[in-house]
């Protein structure tokens, strides 16, 4: 049987990346052969223990690899060359280090707020059977694209839709979506098809580690999957860009087939509750009530590991607290000197 390796990217929400991984395990575990987790430098709110909840309830069921960056990349653009050359620099990209280390020849990519109900790994697996097939999954930020607004595209007809550059400037001129002007910026450099939102989503998605490998850094020339690049919008679109234009395929799947997207959250976009408390907390705890009603488990830590949680919460804390006291009193230290 085909087997793959999962990576899913630990920011927080340690009781939504457990369902994530439990619900995708109940759905499609028989091709799954373990599970890298990115355990990221930053964690919001300063909860660096809670990790130990997700190695604890996970551990037991599927082998995991654990990938601590040295770093926190910001969604800042990247440096080329840096990532080229520097690994530790380039393993901080999102997804970068499984791509690089996974064992299988595909990785499925999810993010850690997902609850899977139908077996989306199954599926994509026969799609590979294409060798030109680099990846596969959802197709499209077409919420906040116009030529899906306009009814033109869309996920599956992303290469049936190949606009001039003036169609497709006068597209973008004509509806206002979140990134209007970068989207613009990029047409005008000459990047028209695939539109400058267009890339495979990283929330659930397949890729082909050996297309990747010969075709991305370090050994290809292509931008890495995860990073955000001169010539993109976000993340993924550079590279999706580069590798359609290379001639790769790419097949799209409607994720509300699958699974469901940030359904703890009571607005419904994960990303909110990193900048609010009061919403990270709630989402959390709707999660944990899930958690127990299907898995019968809370996740709690026995007395060892609980301890071992608490000293890297408060040795990342003071790591912290020195992050930002060291600048802000190197900078009274050059005011004082220079009067």
């Amino acid at each position: 049987m085909k087997k793959v390796d999962v990576n899913v990217i630990y920011y927080g929400k340690p009781y939504q990346t457990i369902i994530s991984i439990l619900s995708l395990l109940k759905v499609s575990g028989q091709y799954i052969n373990s599970v890298y987790i990115t355990v990221e430098d930053k964690q919001p709110f300063g909860h660096y223990g809670d990790v130990f909840k997700v190695i604890k309830a996970i551990e037991p069921v599927i082998p995991i690899h654990l990938y601590y960056p040295k770093s926190f990349y910001n969604l800042e653009i990247l440096d080329y060359d840096r990532v080229k050359n520097d690994a530790e620099y380039r393993w901080t990209v999102p997804y970068q280090y499984a791509l690089e280390h996974a064992q299988m020849k595909w990785l499925f990519i999810m993010h850690n707020d997902m609850v899977f109900h139908k077996d989306m790994i199954g599926d994509m697996l026969p799609l590979f059977e294409d060798e030109n097939m680099a990846g596969t999954g959802s197709i499209g930020q077409c919420w906040s694209c116009p030529a899906a607004k306009a009814k033109l595209c869309g996920g599956n007809a992303f290469m049936k839709y190949i606009p001039s550059a003036e169609e497709a400037i006068a597209l973008h001129e004509q509806y206002e979506t979140p990134r209007q002007k970068r989207d613009l910026e990029i047409l005008h450099s000459g990047r028209i098809h695939p539109l400058p939102e267009c890339r495979l989503n990283e929330y659930a998605c397949m890729i082909n580690l050996e297309t990747y490998r010969k075709t991305t850094l370090p050994l290809g020339t292509n931008g890495c999957f995860g990073g955000n690049w001169e010539f993109t919008a976000d993340l993924g679109t550079g590279w999706f860009h580069q590798m359609v234009n290379q001639g790769h395929k790419f097949t799209h799947l409607s994720l509300e087939e699958y699974a469901k997207h940030s359904s703890f959250n009571p607005i419904g976009q994960g990303i909110m509750a990193y900048s609010n408390r009061e919403n990270y907390v709630l989402s959390e705890k709707n999660a944990l009530q899930y958690l127990k009603e299907n898995y019968g488990t809370d996740a709690s830590l026995d007395s060892k590991t609980a301890f071992d949680a608490g000293i890297r919460e408060r040795k990342y804390r003071f790591r912290d607290f020195r992050r930002k006291i060291i600048p802000t009193a190197k900078n009274i230290v050059k005011s004082i000197i220079r009067r």
